[in-house]
């Protein structure tokens, strides 16, 4: 069989609800794999949840129920928001799953009997919201620079993952675009780390019980994240042989060390196929702060739903700024698109074509879209996802500029002439190309339009909203 076209997202850690930064990662890789399936791929997209670690077991705890039985409880939360945002995965990934277990242990040992693990005490500064060691460099006058708290000093013996003797070869892989890290300036920021020097790294923890047992040694248990990062791998022998090695890995950028430097290094030394594609995403600001639960401005997806539907959030989202870069968001600023451009813009052009149709009973033609236009394309291969649907909307507007121009309602008075045919032909062959470019993005509006397209019957593509 030939391979599939495999996307990732992380596996979101499901001690917090989903929010707007888990939404928006696995909306760009539902575009991808829907845009891919259009062009005729086999497409497998992974997305999941990592269920084990400190934080996971503190708060079953505190709840009064065993781990397993706790995150049972809150995966379902990350479920219902992607059915809600109309999200496709393949699969939904669990690292409880017995089988990435088994999978896991397998993969450390074969680490180890390479001479890639060792046992040796470490000392360093440890954040327990990020579950890792960080560096002084790293800190932001002393704290965690994604959650804001001191790290405090922590020493244990653990396994360590001996990614110094790979720095040569994480360096080629990285440098050639044998592992294609993108865009650029995150490139240059792995570059510049695998430069600096790479320190070993601990894999294993001696007082986290929840997790997998280490190998060999039931005193410690896998490092959380290296747990997590093998899940890639456990899909291609859980669900699909044919799916490895992936096409490409996306994420946001504060993870970007774990996939473009520990896990390829872990690949490197395993003699396993690497990953394509890294792709790293920005951070949101929310109406221009950091968004934290502090602050209450944490926005949660499955109500932005519920106001303004999926397709439309599914859009503010990858219109507002470019996927690569940091960028801001706000209700205000998904309502003012969905106004201004869904609203006043996509659904007018086709609401006032149809309805001339309809209430004149004029017998139209409706051409038939095939091929996605060659920059629309190139701009999502690239997930330049923001120009594409810029390119989309230029469309919509020279239609709108159109009709306001030829006006069609009085060319329809004129008897005996094929004006209002020509003016009406050519703005539904606008509109089918629309319906088919937006598919990967609005994929319910989409398919509205095709319907109505058919029926030349006229239905609110945008209601109004409070």
């Amino acid at each position: 069989m030939s391979k599939k076209y495999y996307i990732t997202t992380p596996i979101y850690y499901i001690n917090d609800v989903p929010h707007v930064g888990h939404a928006y990662t696995t909306i760009a890789a539902d575009v991808l794999s829907r845009y891919y399936k259009i062009k005729g791929e086999d497409v497998f997209f992974l997305t999941g949840v990592d269920e084990h670690g400190a934080k996971i077991a503190e708060a079953a705890k505190k709840a009064g129920l065993e781990p397993k039985d706790f995150a049972d409880i809150l995966v379902p939360r990350f479920q219902e928001a992607w059915k809600n945002l109309n999200i496709e995965y393949s699969e939904f990934f669990r690292t409880t799953d017995p089988k990435h277990e088994e999978i896991v242990k397998k993969l450390i040992l074969d680490l180890k009997e390479r001479g890639y693990v060792e046992k040796k005490k470490y000392t360093g500064l440890y954040c327990t919201a990020c579950e890792k060691f960080l560096l002084p460099d790293e800190l932001n006058d002393g704290k965690c620079p994604d959650h804001g708290i001191e790290p405090k000093e922590h020493s244990e013996e653990n396994y360590f993952f001996l990614l110094s003797k790979l720095t040569d070869k994480l360096l080629k892989v990285v440098e050639s675009g044998e592992v294609a890290v993108l865009p650029q300036s995150r490139k240059n920021e792995v570059i510049g780390k695998i430069k600096s020097g790479l320190e070993d790294v601990s894999i294993s923890r001696e007082k986290v019980e929840w997790g997998i047992p280490f190998p060999g040694d039931e005193s410690q248990t896998i490092y959380v994240w290296i747990d997590a990062l093998i899940n890639y791998y456990s899909a291609s022998k859980i669900y699909s042989e044919e799916i490895w090695p992936p096409d490409i890995h996306l994420m946001a950028k504060d993870i970007l060390w774990f996939h473009a430097i520990i896990w390829p290094a872990m690949l490197l030394a395993l003699d396993i196929p690497l990953p394509k594609k890294v792709f790293a995403h920005g951070f949101f600001t929310v109406a221009g702060q950091k968004m934290s639960k502090t602050r209450g401005n944490v926005l949660d997806p499955n109500k932005l739903v519920k106001k303004f539907g999926a397709d439309a959030v599914r859009y503010a989202l990858l219109r507002e700024f470019p996927f690569g870069e940091d960028g801001d968001i706000s209700e205000e600023k998904i309502a003012h698109r969905y106004q201004s451009e869904l609203s006043n813009g996509l659904g007018n052009l086709l609401q006032r074509t149809l309805s001339i149709i309809d209430k004149n009973s004029l017998k139209v033609t409706v051409a038939q879209e095939t091929r996605l236009d060659d920059s629309i394309r190139k701009s999502i291969e690239e997930l330049a996802f923001d120009q594409a649907l810029r390119k989309i909307w230029t469309i919509v507007e020279a239609s709108n500029r159109f009709i306001d121009e030829r006006k069609p309602w009085q060319a329809v008075k004129v008897i005996n002439t094929g004006e209002i045919f020509e003016i009406m032909e050519y703005v539904l062959a606008s509109l089918t190309k629309i319906a088919m470019h937006l598919e990967p993005f609005m994929p319910e509006t989409a398919e509205k339009m095709k319907k109505q397209l058919e029926t030349l019957k006229p239905e609110p593509l945008f209601p109004k909203i409070d």
